[in-house]
């Protein structure tokens, strides 16, 4: 990642980036892919609004294991996720990375990682999500 990379996950990592670096090979296409479920999901209108003192130590997690175990590939464990957390990217810029992340070469690794490192990940999402609020 560069400080010129225009990558919606990219601006989003940034906020950590001095403590935190972005995760490289599957585990970064599963932190990205994380991170783009999180910051599409409509959270003024959504159900998973109502949630959220639930959202990221039982909903998020649940969904993306049961998901991640369902789903034979990328595509098909983020139309899962996706209609079932109502979640859309809105921009542009975001609807192209998540076409690209969808189309990870190492998609078999991703939805491992995703299965067996489901909580670490989360926790990734939760602390990027709580270090942008505070910007």
């Amino acid at each position: 990642m560069t400080i010129t990379d225009t990558r919606p996950t990219c601006k989003w990592l940034a906020a950590t980036q001095s403590f935190m670096p972005p995760l490289q090979g599957p585990a970064g296409t599963a932190e990205r892919l994380l991170l783009m479920l999180h910051y599409s999901i409509d959270w003024d209108n959504s159900w998973v609004a109502g949630y959220r003192t639930t959202y990221w130590d039982k909903l998020l997690p649940d969904r993306i294991l049961v998901a991640s175990q369902q789903a034979s590939n990328l595509r098909q464990w983020w139309t899962s996720l996706a209609d079932e957390l109502q979640a859309f990217p809105i921009t542009p810029e975001a609807r192209n990375e998540l076409a690209q992340l969808l189309d990870d070469p190492d998609a078999t690794a991703v939805l491992r990682t995703l299965r067996q490192e489901t909580l670490a990940l989360v926790l990734r999402t939760r602390i990027v999500a709580e270090s942008r609020k505070q910007r």
